[in-house]
């Protein structure tokens, strides 16, 4: 399919532009994320209630040529109304180069490996386990505001493959404090959007979308 060759594209670019930390790097992150959501799971359309959900990660960047950078996320995304309820659950395996890293600007490219493990129930009849994965391209982008410690970036996850199209994108604007020598502290808000539309996932079609603002918080040694 033509998003087969989007990803194989989006890899071959990484491993020709590597440009790695000078250093090694460790971050370790966590978003609050008030969402709601609305759509439609095995052709049954709703509306959900609001829920607080988060996302945890932790990144590690080094200088080692070719080799990616790897980062691993686990992202709450459940929503419930009455007796109805779809939880898109999932962990991310994220592999990225580093294509620009200076003062102004910043660019990560990779592919993602999204698992879901959550489940649909609804009209208190059905329980089925939306338990898959789906290969997906990652995007990171960050302009920062010199001398400041402000700037503003977007961090995309989407993908088009064999009935799965899926996008996960945040917009958001923060601002780093160094905490003590060799800490950075970054607090974070913005917006965030989540597009589950489906065919046979694990036996269920659907079509959801989860949006939110949220805020963070990242420390980097």
């Amino acid at each position: 399919m033509q998003s087969k060759g989007v990803v194989a594209a989006l890899v071959a670019a990484a491993l020709a532009l590597p440009a790695q930390a000078d250093v090694l790097a460790v971050k370790v992150g966590l978003d609050y994320f008030k969402s709601s959501a609305d759509g439609s799971v095995a052709a049954s359309d709703r509306d959900y209630d609001s829920e607080s959900n988060v996302s945890v990660y932790a990144a590690f960047e080094h200088p080692i040529p070719l080799l990616p950078n790897a980062m691993l996320r686990y992202n709450d995304m459940s929503n419930s109304t009455n007796q109805t309820k779809v939880d898109l659950t999932n962990a991310d395996l994220i592999l990225y180069y580093e294509l620009l890293d200076n003062p102004a600007l910043e660019l990560d490219l990779g592919i993602d490996y999204r698992i879901y493990d959550g489940e649909a129930t609804w009209a208190a009849l059905e329980n089925r386990d939306l338990d898959e994965g789906a290969l997906l391209g990652y995007v990171r982008g960050r302009f920062n505001i010199v001398g400041t410690g402000l700037f503003v970036y977007t961090d995309i996850v989407a993908g088009d493959i064999d009935d799965k199209k899926i996008h996960d994108y945040q917009l958001g604007a923060g601002y780093v404090m160094d905490f003590i020598p060799l800490l950075d502290l970054t607090a974070k808000v913005g917006y965030r959007e989540h597009s589950f539309n489906v065919s046979g996932f694990n036996g269920i079609s659907a079509d959801i979308t989860q949006d939110g603002w949220f805020v963070g918080a990242e420390l980097a040694f």
